[in-house]
This record gives structure tokens, C-alpha cells and sequence, in this order.
């Protein structure tokens, strides 16, 4: 089993300007409420009951309904970029995961860093951490969303997300200032190779949507599909505020291309490239 987190889903909050590059269509794309409101089911990897590590037996939990703790997160990035999860999916330290060692893969939970009062919510798709007394491990981006890329380890508040709260919808994010992307970009320049993150950044937009509730039914949908990168964006027009779904980075066109081709299968065809 491959110890170590991340991927699949992303929210941010803050949106800057784009310059359109390719279009698909409408962006008013409909949702199907069968499958955009429901969180996944269990992992078929991950799972066991018990497992041991460096010796150590732990218990995983039936369910992540009632866990809430406080405690310290850590985080991780670029070294482990592309590797397995316990999962079995790809960690991204773009995406908005985590790692823990006893909640079912996958959960969602909301952490709140109590240094600066900033919420992310996070997949949890894989084990660990194992080389400390940490709680979670947050991906890059989601350690930056809180604000704890410089301070490594933060105390933080974890609270788990269960579809009976949420009658099977994931909660929006609560990232409660904008994110920013200039200082993430730096950030993540320092932590990962520059020579896979080169040139200007591209996004696939999925959607623009006039209330939350629409976006987080296409957020939840792509999630669903296993669309990595997949984020939700505020932007504001013609005096209203407005929410935006869309999958990226990207810097190569292959690898647009694929998520174009994803969202076809999926009869999404109302989408179009920017570059940020």
C-alpha cells in the first residue's frame, strides 16, 4: 500500500481576469442532480480494517460520521507529486486533498487553521502522516488555501463532513479570503520542478453559474467522474456575483485535451479554454 495523499477535489475562492483562447459553446451547462449530489463511496483501496505500518497496528473507522478533533496538520508537495495513494489514485499537490491515518478513504473533512482563521475543505484520500504526531497532512494547495506553507505545521480544527448533514451534497468551501494566486504561483514554483509548471497557465471552464448551489452540484459532478484540478471560482458581473467551475492549471495542451475528451464522454460539451 502506497502511503502517502492527494487528490481530487479544489475549491478557490478569487478569480482574476482571463483572455479566452479556445471556446466549446454556452457556458450555461445543466447538471444532473442524480449524479452531482451525492459523495462517493467507499475505496475499494484503503479500506482494510486494520493496517500496520513501521511496526504499529492502526484501526481504521467504519464511518467519519462525529469525528471532529483538535490537533497539528503538516503538509506536502512537490516529492511525492504523481505518486499512488492508498486509494489508488494519483496524489496532486494541486488539488485539495489530505492524508490521514484512521478515516475512511474517501472522507471530507473542513480544516480550520486557528492561527489565521481559514477554512479549506479536503479530500482525504490517503494514509498517513507516519513520521510524526501530525493529525492530517494537507496537499500544497490545501495547506496554502489556510496559510501554512511557511509555518509547516499549524494547530488546526478538523471537522468531518457526512452525507446525512448535507443530505449527500459536498458543502461549498468556507476559504474565507481570496486566494492568491500570484503568491501561490511563487509558492509553488519554490516547492515544485519549474520545468513541469513553465509558461502561462490554462483552465478548461466548465461553467458560470448565477447561484453556489448550481456550482457545487457541476463541482461535485466533476469531482465524481474523477476530473482532477477541479476548483469553483467567484467572479462578479454586471453588478452580481457569479460562480465559476473549471478544471487547471494546465501547461501543455495534451494534457487539456484529455479533460476536453472527458467531459465529451460525460456530455459536457459547453466548456472553453482561457489562459489566466
Amino acid at each position: 500500500m502506497q502511503i502517502r495523499t492527494q487528490f481530487s477535489t479544489f475549491i478557490l475562492i478569487g478569480f482574476t481576469a482571463f483572455s479566452l483562447i479556445s471556446c466549446g459553446g454556452n457556458n450555461n451547462v445543466k447538471t444532473s442532480n442524480n449524479q452531482a449530489q451525492r459523495f462517493e463511496v467507499k475505496s475499494k483501496c484503503g479500506n482494510e480494517s486494520s493496517y500496520t505500518i513501521n511496526g504499529k497496528t492502526y484501526q481504521t473507522l467504519p464511518s467519519a460520521k462525529g469525528y471532529v478533533k483538535d490537533a497539528t496538520a503538516s503538509w506536502y508537495g512537490a516529492a511525492y507529486q504523481g505518486s499512488q495513494t492508498a486509494s489508488c489514485e494519483t496524489f496532486d499537490m494541486f488539488a485539495y486533498t489530505a492524508a490521514h491515518r484512521t478515516l475512511p478513504l474517501p472522507s471530507y473533512v473542513k480544516v480550520t487553521n486557528k492561527k489565521t482563521g481559514k477554512s479549506v475543505i479536503v479530500k482525504v484520500n490517503d494514509r498517513g502522516p507516519f513520521d510524526s504526531q501530525n493529525e492530517i497532512e494537507l496537499s500544497f494547495a490545501a495547506a496554502n488555501a489556510i496559510g501554512m506553507i511557511k509555518s509547516k505545521v499549524a494547530p488546526v480544527h478538523i471537522e468531518a463532513l457526512t452525507p446525512e448533514q448535507f443530505k449527500g451534497k459536498i458543502p461549498p468551501s468556507t476559504v474565507t479570503k481570496s486566494y492568491n494566486k500570484k503568491q501561490a504561483r511563487h509558492s509553488s514554483q519554490t516547492y515544485a520542478k519549474t520545468s513541469e509548471h513553465s509558461g502561462s497557465p490554462y483552465y478548461v471552464v466548465v461553467g458560470t453559474y448565477r447561484t453556489n448551489a448550481e456550482a457545487v452540484d457541476m463541482f461535485v459532478r466533476l469531482s465524481s467522474i474523477g476530473i482532477s484540478k477541479t476548483e469553483m471560482a467567484t467572479a462578479f458581473g454586471k453588478n452580481r456575483e457569479l460562480y465559476m467551475v473549471r478544471v487547471g492549471p494546465f501547461y501543455s495542451q495534451d494534457h487539456i485535451d484529455n479533460v476536453k475528451d472527458r467531459l465529451t464522454q460525460d456530455g459536457l460539451t459547453s466548456f472553453k479554454v482561457v489562459k489566466d
